[in-house]
């Protein structure tokens, strides 16, 4: 018995094959004719050549670019090489001002020292002489001199004497004496004797300036100098040579001492 309601007609297993081969069929078309239409236009030497324009067109574009990036990169380095040069001339022409300062500055400092050293030109420190309370320094000079120099200094030779430096807590502590002469001449026969002094542990040296008594210890302590002294304050060496032999120099300075 039939019921009122339609019933829909069942699709069959071969009207299913049949659909599905009339989709393969229309899907192998279309994949033909895009087969058929790219050959033609592959074959086509008008879309070839459009192509061929195209990609090169789009290709020098990228190249114009490139360049015009290229080109501000290179005037900015240009420009940061040229910023550099000037500040290495800024730098070099700085260098050149320090050290001509420099220079100068060595020359300032070395006539300085040669005048204050001129002023000390009748002076000698003399050390080693037992110091007592309440000591006549210039009496002590004159019987030193008398006594182991050969020498007699008359009234109004010495200018003025005093012992130098801090006073010495220790007992046998002795301070040097610096002693200015009124003239030149008697400074330098006391200089000239004073060798009669050797292992009695007295010492007369002749009063230099800081500068030239530090230059005078380097002087000493170099490898090539032999021996050294000083005359009117200024530094002799006796260097040493090749061969045994020996050679006088006048040390001026630290660059006179480096040419040795």
């Amino acid at each position: 018995m039939e019921s009122g309601a339609t019933r829909k007609p069942t699709q069959t297993r071969s009207q299913t094959k049949k659909a599905v081969g009339r989709d393969e069929s229309l899907a192998d078309s279309i994949d033909d004719i895009a087969t058929k239409v790219t050959d033609k236009i592959i074959r086509d030497h008008s879309f070839r050549d459009f192509l061929r324009i195209t990609v090169s067109q789009a290709i020098a574009e990228k190249l114009d670019n490139l360049l015009d990036r290229i080109e501000q990169q290179d005037a900015k380095i240009f420009e940061l090489e040229k910023t550099i040069d000037e500040k290495d001339a800024r730098l070099r022409h700085i260098g050149t001002s320090v050290d001509d300062l420099q220079k100068a500055n060595i020359i300032h400092q070395t006539a300085f020292n040669n005048l204050e050293q001129y002023s000390r030109r009748n002076n000698i420190r003399i050390s080693g002489i037992p110091e007592v309370h309440d000591e006549d320094t210039d009496g002590l000079v004159k019987q030193l001199a008398a006594d182991k120099l050969d020498i007699t200094l008359p009234e109004g030779s010495i200018d003025r004497s005093h012992r130098v430096g801090q006073r010495l807590r220790s007992p046998g502590g002795n301070r040097p004496i610096l002693v200015k002469f009124v003239s030149s001449k008697t400074k330098v026969e006391v200089m000239k004797a004073k060798r009669k002094l050797k292992s009695t542990g007295i010492v007369i040296r002749e009063d230099l300036t800081k500068d030239s008594l530090a230059l005078l210890k380097r002087t000493r302590d170099h490898v090539k100098v032999k021996n050294c002294w000083t005359i009117d304050g200024r530094i002799v060496a006796l260097v040493r040579e090749s061969e045994g032999m020996n050679r006088i120099a006048n040390i001026q300075s630290d660059r006179t001492l480096a040419v040795l």
